[in-house]
């Protein structure tokens, strides 16, 4: 049999390393760490050998390399091996045995976790395109198709290069791979042999000199009989025409199409293989081919001409232009949309924040030049821990951008996040605080002077069902002027599902009282008594609102904010500092603000933003007003952004910044309490340890005019408004003057008129809504009234102007009793 060279191939090695962590100058392996590599010797991707030839990389520590490997022979395989082999034999040699690891189209790969089994390219390009801090070996043509980023490797110039870089690099009119051919032929003596019937077992393009040479290359070939004899003259004439076409001009012409290279001139060895190696019958049809118009000759018997077409042929030409058109198109549009496109930033978790969390993402969205999409899906801080700490099934990657809860990370989750490959570094970042209060529905000429007063301990005894009755000698001590009738029971609301407030109620009294006292234990869930006819279970804060207010002689814990709402009579609690009062008398002092500044001063918080939150809360702290049941609500943010779009990383920080420094006063307008100043400092300075895309451009923020600089594609201008934001002002004014009126207020409550007061933090909706919507029904009502008597009063006037004149027709609105 014979050889016959027709086409040049490099071996492309790529990873699926972020490119900010990788850095602008792309990752470097030599040929021996390759070898460490893929042979198990190497398995993470900050080992010292890496380190030593990338100072730039910066992937977290211990990243683990998933080295893709062909299950199935493969010349690839055989490429890769048969480099690694020729250059570094000493250390191509199997983790753990020492083994030589050998070459060829397939071998016996190392038994590790992190070496993954692949079928046929198809398979390398998808572990490389689906799975971060992945390494394979590729055909380079698939490689460059699919964008990944390529390995450089060293040539034997010492020259630093991607297969890309080597085809792009043309020299003396051959680039890079067709070099390596060239070296071969031009060695002394040659590396390829002039028998086209020896044997090229041996025959390689490993490590070719030339400056931009690259050093995995294959030859593709066509393999022959000598002897033709036996084939007809038809046959024997266009199996010749074909080969004449592979390894002629326009079969060379057609390689670059399909990711392949043409051969060097000295490589082509087919004239004269045909000329005195084929062995051919007695007659050989000649076929011919006609590139251009040959009257006459063109249209010979044996003739293969460039004229003569198919409508399939034909079809498949225009198809082709069709693509690339559209092709272009998209990367005209992609071009267009990198600068800018549309940027999501995604969030998720407790209901509380939502509307908070909703209007600054609008006003982002509104003043921003570029086209933002930010969402957040209101879903209780559990789920929305759960889904920023993702699940085994898609290995543990997170849903959103960012997480929120009135909880810290539960250290169940915490560890999950710090038991990955690398780390999950996450940091939390308060920005919000809100006080939990109890409320009751005990008739307030029973109460006797005063608010009902309850110690931690006798609350305790009343919501683990040691006490249920209102006439408990515990309770009247605190209330000696109290007047139940005897033996009423206390109707006890409880949450059923996990809440935050019921973490925050079981908290404190935990900290405040024995385990004989209070024997529920702690958490957002509790195991409430079930052999209690006296306990209701309710779920979410409106069904604890409805239960305070229509059961007679019941208690609950709410959200301070949704209690005032509804005007509910609230149970005094007493302070670490022995004052007693009210959540709404703390939070006009400034008690739940204090709580937040205490937790900064006590230590409460660690000084590592980074570190296991779950133990930190804001129960019973020091202060004259510290309101002793305060919630923090707190953002969850991955430590490291350097593998997120940097479009979205810098969406994200400016909504970081836009929450914690309370912008807009938005923690006011929703019903929160702003955290106080060192609060504040506390997540400020750790939002400032989350490391950012290196090419993020960051947003700023345009509270005043600025000439020519507010206009800055990354500006989030003030000066840019939305009609929507605009008319909501306008409707919030309206309101506003309709209750300083008198109208869609609710009538005061124990003679307290600031019914609507909000202490924020509420673990479910607000429900300040309907009385808005309320007020603006009784306006539209007003409105619509006036409307229809100055309507009637008119259509009075039109009927009789019109029968005056004598016109028959009655007005479509008509006058008269019946009104």
């Amino acid at each position: 049999m014979v050889h016959v060279p027709f086409s040049l191939g490099a071996i492309g090695v790529f990873h699926s390393v972020p490119v900010a962590e990788a850095g602008s100058d792309g990752v470097k392996l030599s040929a021996c760490v390759l070898a460490k590599i893929f042979s198990g010797q190497i398995t993470t991707w900050d080992h010292e050998d890496i380190k030593a030839e990338n100072s730039q990389l910066a992937v977290p520590a211990n990243t683990k390399i998933l080295v893709g490997r062909r299950s199935l022979g493969s010349s690839s395989t055989g490429g890769l091996t048969g480099y690694l082999e020729s250059k570094c034999s000493a250390n191509w040699t199997m983790v753990g045995s020492g083994a030589p690891m050998g070459s060829g189209s397939k071998i016996t790969w190392p038994s590790l976790s992190n070496f993954q089994m692949v079928e046929g390219s198809p398979g390398m390009k998808a572990l490389i395109a689906d799975t971060p801090y992945a390494i394979g070996y590729l055909d380079a043509g698939h490689g460059h198709q699919r964008g990944f980023s390529e390995v450089k490797l060293q040539n034997e110039a010492n020259t630093w290069l991607t297969s890309a870089e080597a085809i792009a690099a043309v020299e003396n009119g051959i680039n890079g791979i067709a070099a390596a051919g060239k070296a071969a032929v031009d060695a002394s003596p040659t590396q390829i042999p002039t028998d086209a019937t020896a044997d090229w077992s041996g025959v390689n393009l490993y490590g070719k000199d030339g400056p931009n040479t690259w050093p995995i290359v294959l030859v593709s070939y066509i393999y022959l009989n000598k002897d033709w004899t036996m084939l007809s003259p038809g046959k024997a004439g266009i199996l010749k025409a074909f080969v004449d076409f592979v390894t002629g001009a326009q079969g060379q012409a057609m390689l670059a199409d399909y990711s392949f290279n043409s051969i060097p001139d000295a490589m082509n060895q087919w004239p004269n293989t045909w000329g005195s190696v084929i062995q051919k019958p007695s007659l050989v049809t000649d076929f011919g081919f006609e590139t251009s118009t040959n009257a006459w000759n063109g249209q010979q018997l044996d003739m293969i001409s460039s004229k003569r077409n198919s409508y399939s042929m034909w079809k498949l030409s225009e198809m082709d232009v069709a693509v690339k058109s559209m092709v272009n198109r998209l990367d005209s549009v992609e071009t267009s949309m990198n600068d800018y496109g549309i940027v999501p930033l995604h969030g998720s978790g407790t209901t509380n924040p939502k509307n908070m969390f909703a209007k600054a993402m609008k006003l982002m969205e509104h003043r921003a030049r570029v086209p933002l999409l930010l969402t957040y899906r209101a879903v209780g801080s559990s789920t929305g821990q759960k889904e920023f700490v993702g699940q085994a099934a898609n290995s543990y990657k997170s849903y959103n951008h960012f997480g929120a809860g009135d909880i810290p990370m539960s250290q169940t989750n915490y560890d999950l996040l710090m038991g990955r490959s690398p780390a999950e570094t996450m940091v939390h970042l308060p920005f919000a605080l809100g006080a939990i209060g109890i409320f009751h529905n005990v008739p307030t000429a029973e109460l006797g002077e005063g608010d009902l007063k309850l110690n931690a301990c006798t609350l305790a005894k009343i919501f683990s069902g040691l006490i249920v009755t209102w006439d408990d000698e515990s309770i009247k001590a605190q209330n000696p002027g109290m007047s139940v009738p005897s033996g009423t029971k206390i109707q006890v609301g409880h949450r059923t599902l996990g809440s935050s407030s019921t973490g925050g109620l079981a908290g404190y009294l935990s900290k405040k009282c024995s385990s004989s006292e209070w024997t529920l234990g702690t958490g957002s869930k509790l195991q409430w008594p079930d052999d209690k006819d006296n306990f209701k279970a309710v779920q979410g804060s409106p069904g604890m609102q409805t239960h305070i207010k229509d059961t007679a002689y019941s208690i609950g814990y709410l959200d301070a904010g949704h209690g005032h709402d509804f005007g509910f009579s609230e149970v005094a609690l007493t302070n670490l500092a022995g004052q007693t009062r009210t959540s709404k008398q703390s939070i006009a002092l400034g008690g739940v603000a204090d709580a937040g500044a205490q937790g900064v001063t006590s230590n409460v918080f660690p000084a590592d933003a980074s570190a296991d939150w779950s133990a930190v809360n804001l129960y019973d702290l020091p202060g004259d007003n510290t309101w002793p049941i305060v919630l923090v609500s707190y953002m969850y943010v991955k430590k490291s952004q350097v593998s997120t779009n940097p479009k979205t990383a810098a969406a994200l920080q400016a909504f970081i910044k836009m929450i914690i420094e309370n912008q807009e006063g938005l923690c006011e307008e929703f019903g929160f309490t702003a955290p106080s100043d060192t609060l504040r400092t506390l997540a400020l300075n750790a939002a400032k340890t989350i490391a950012y895309p290196s090419g993020m451009t960051e947003f700023t923020f345009e509270t005043g005019t600025q000439a020519y600089t507010g206009m800055g594609t990354e500006v989030i201008s003030k000066k840019r408004h939305a009609f929507d934001d605009y008319e909501r002002s306008v409707m919030k004014s309206e309101i506003a003057s309709m209750k300083a009126t008198g109208f869609g207020a609710s009538p005061p409550v124990d003679g307290d008129d600031d019914s609507y007061a909000l202490s924020g933090n509420s673990d479910d909706d607000m429900d300040i809504v309907p009385v808005a919507i309320s007020a603006v029904a009784l306006a539209l009502s007003l409105v619509a009234c006036c409307l229809g008597f100055l309507a009637t009063k008119g259509g009075g006037n039109s009927n009789k102007e019109k029968l005056a004149d004598g016109d028959p027709q009655p007005s479509a609105i008509g006058a008269g009793s019946a009104l």
